[in-house]
């Protein structure tokens, strides 16, 4: 579906809203507080933002299948449906130059990008040139790289706790900051009763490392974020709001995911930015785009 390039954010929604499942909204999901200013924990140094209809955030991935048939088209149509932040996980071909212009084009902002560690290691400086371009203020781990997996022991974590501490130094210097994307394998016990998070927070300086924690993959690993946040506050700086049904991903809304305590826990996380996220949405009824725009809506009448 290409609408016209003019048409309004309103009718875009109901229109590729319609082409998506019909369910509750975040059933079990009481409103929280009207978005307000920016918070800042005492002492922290966190920027704990309270979440706010106009700081909704997507994660690009979700609509990946859309942005390689137009790259473009597909940020504007991000941009009608109301998001207002996005995170990038690769540029599709696109220089860092045509996507700053691109994002000023319609007022978008991209807080964060999933860069693999090993192009990390291969090219830190490219990134970080990328990153400083395009405006990103966080290069985000989607994951550690296939030299670091398994990760089975303490000492496992504890040796790439030190190099992310080590490449953390360096992107401060350079005015950007470093995050880890969550999955489920970090929440396995390594020893001595610590999974690998345990270590890999604790092993992390906080001056220049930090967490993006997935909802849904916590629930799939049977792990209460509010826990996290609490065991470790302002640790947790980004979050990605999937929603799981049967340990898959759905639109926010659609799933078993209870999002009201995590997001009552805002302030104790250090929470900055949230992204709606949701693999394979390619698949869903209506395409990836239908699913955004569900997930968007539900997720403002949450906000609102």
């Amino acid at each position: 579906m290409t609408p016209p390039r003019d048409i309004s954010r309103r009718h875009f929604v109901r229109d590729v809203t319609a082409l998506s499942l019909s369910g509750s909204l975040l059933s079990g999901c009481s409103r929280i507080p009207a978005p307000g200013a920016a918070a800042t924990n005492a002492g922290s140094g966190a920027r704990a933002v309270r979440p706010a209809v106009n700081g909704i955030g997507l994660q690009l991935y979700t609509v990946s299948d859309q942005l390689r048939a137009d790259f473009d088209g597909t940020i504007e149509k991000v941009a009608q449906i109301g998001y207002t932040q996005v995170e990038f996980a690769g540029y599709s071909g696109k220089t860092p130059e045509q996507v700053r212009a691109l994002l000023d084009r319609f007022k978008l902002r991209a807080p964060s990008s999933h860069i693999g560690m090993d192009l990390l290691r291969r090219d830190l400086e490219a990134q970080i040139q990328i990153a400083q371009t395009i405006g990103h203020e966080y290069i985000t781990l989607p994951s550690l790289g296939r030299s670091e997996t398994p990760m089975h022991t303490v000492d496992a974590w504890k040796r790439v706790a030190d190099e992310c501490n080590t490449m953390g130094q360096t992107l401060r210097g350079r005015g950007l900051r470093f995050a880890f994307h969550s999955h489920t394998a970090e929440f396995v016990d390594v020893g001595g009763g610590k999974t690998g998070m345990d270590v890999f927070v604790s092993e992390t300086d906080a001056a220049v490392f930090n967490f993006q924690m997935d909802l849904g993959w916590a629930r799939v690993a049977n792990q209460d974020p509010v826990a996290w946040f609490t065991r470790y506050p302002n640790r947790f700086r980004m979050w990605h709001v999937k929603d799981m049904l049967n340990s898959r991903p759905t639109m926010v809304g659609l799933g078993d995911v209870n999002f009201k305590p995590t997001f009552a826990a805002w302030k104790a996380s250090g929470m900055e930015y949230f992204f709606v996220e949701q693999d394979g949405a390619a698949s869903a009824p209506g395409g990836s785009l239908a699913a955004i725009a569900t997930s968007y809506e539900n997720l403002r009448k949450l906000l609102a």
